[in-house]
């Protein structure tokens, strides 16, 4: 499958760990926990209190493909996204409250604003696939941001991208698991120094000048 934007990849330092489980081809699964470990982020953390919810087809992320190319794909990076958002969250704002539930007009967070992540998309090349000499991943996010009743007021979309070196794995779930890795830490990099770029961040900021 080929990709849907060019390769870009900016990374921070953020130390997490985050769980990966692949299932591909023979059926037999891979399940790898990864330390990881990227250049901080060169920004002030956000005067600013954030809430967080995490819709079950997060949590619960799974990329699935049968096809002749791709039988019986089964990609799980729930628990990886995750723990990537929480950790970036919370070095990206003074104060992050994790919601059970969306509010409304009637019982609205105590927060300044509420941050709804989604996976819109993600794609894999392999060299086999494309004949380059990387395993390659690619994932679109769109940040929701509403205010304190649930109200929209912002939307972010992210791509994030990783690739990882063929000659270092001896197979394709080691070198998938590699460019997954490399995606989510790309998404942690963009999220934690653009965030206080986002229009709805800003004027949260200027109300408190």
């Amino acid at each position: 499958m080929m990709p849907f934007l060019n390769k870009l990849s900016v990374l921070r330092r953020f130390v997490i760990t985050m769980l990966v489980t692949l299932v591909a081809g023979c059926g037999q699964s891979l399940t790898l926990q990864v330390d990881s470990a990227v250049p901080a982020a060169l920004m002030q953390t956000l005067p600013l209190t954030a809430a967080v919810y995490y819709e079950d087809s997060l949590r619960n992320h799974s990329y699935r493909e049968d096809s002749e190319e791709r039988k019986n794909w089964a990609i799980n990076t729930g628990s990886s996204q995750i723990a990537m958002f929480d950790q970036v969250l919370a070095s990206t704002f003074s104060t992050v409250v994790p919601l059970a539930q969306l509010p409304t007009a009637d019982a609205p967070a105590t927060a300044d604003l509420i941050v709804v992540p989604k996976i819109m998309e993600m794609q894999f090349g392999t060299p086999q696939e494309t004949y380059f000499d990387f395993y390659e991943a690619w994932i679109r996010y769109e940040i929701a941001m509403l205010a304190a009743d649930g109200t929209p007021i912002d939307n972010w979309e992210i791509v994030t991208y990783g690739k990882a070196n063929q000659k270092r794995f001896s197979g394709r779930t080691a070198g998938l698991n590699d460019a997954i890795e490399l995606a989510l830490r790309d998404a942690g990099a963009k999220l934690s120094t653009g965030m206080y770029k986002q229009p709805a961040v800003h004027r949260l900021l200027n109300k408190q000048k």
